[in-house]
């Protein structure tokens, strides 16, 4: 078992088979990686906030889809 803050991709970047294009955004005031789908809409992969609290809220999950 790996615990490390690292992205998957830096840590094993052979298993990877595209590079994902992510972009740092404001969703709902919460900084988040979001990566942008190809039917223009986008989800969000990581939350990047400091507050425990923002990642019990249901808004930033990994893989829900933005408006």
């Amino acid at each position: 078992m790996l615990y490390t803050t690292m992205p998957w991709e830096t840590i094993f970047p052979h298993q990877c088979q595209e590079t994902p294009i992510l972009i740092m955004t404001t969703v709902h005031g919460r900084p988040c990686l979001v990566r942008r789908l190809e039917d223009g809409s986008r989800r969000i992969e990581r939350l990047l906030s400091t507050d425990p609290a923002d990642f019990l809220d249901a808004r930033f999950l990994p893989d829900t889809i933005l408006d």
